[in-house]
């Protein structure tokens, strides 16, 4: 059987095409940094168990403090982000509470804060 290099060399260039746009594409992705943090230190769901109240769940770290003003407002920035990819609560959102998540607390991903959220009525205007 004889493959000829005519043959094989498109493929070949083709192939390697592909290998380099995926990898430039990964390296695009990596460079938003805020948006690697948001996906790996938090987590926004329905609470199942109440209807109508939202959960962002955070992990501080020595670079995102539990208590600093910035620590807090990159979680903000990180909670804003994921309401506009989930398209929750259109007319904004108040934080009804925030606290510690207890160690003892079974919890897959192992965030220390909780935020209990709620959207706000579309008659009163945006609150964020």
């Amino acid at each position: 059987m004889d493959i000829s290099a005519s043959r094989v060399a498109p493929r070949l260039s083709l192939a390697v095409f592909w290998l380099l746009l995926a990898g430039l594409a990964g390296c695009a992705a990596l460079q938003d940094k805020s948006d690697y943090y948001r996906h790996s230190m938090s987590d926004f769901r329905e609470d199942w168990r109440r209807p109508g109240i939202l959960l962002f769940e955070a992990t501080s770290s020595s670079q995102f403090p539990a208590d600093t003003q910035a620590g807090e407002a990159a979680r903000m920035k990180w909670l804003a982000a994921w309401m506009k990819q989930t398209r929750s609560c259109p007319a904004g959102w108040e934080v009804r509470s925030r606290a510690p998540i207890d160690a003892s607390e079974v919890h897959v991903r192992r965030h220390d804060l909780r935020y209990e959220l709620s959207c706000t009525d579309p008659a009163k205007g945006p609150a964020h």
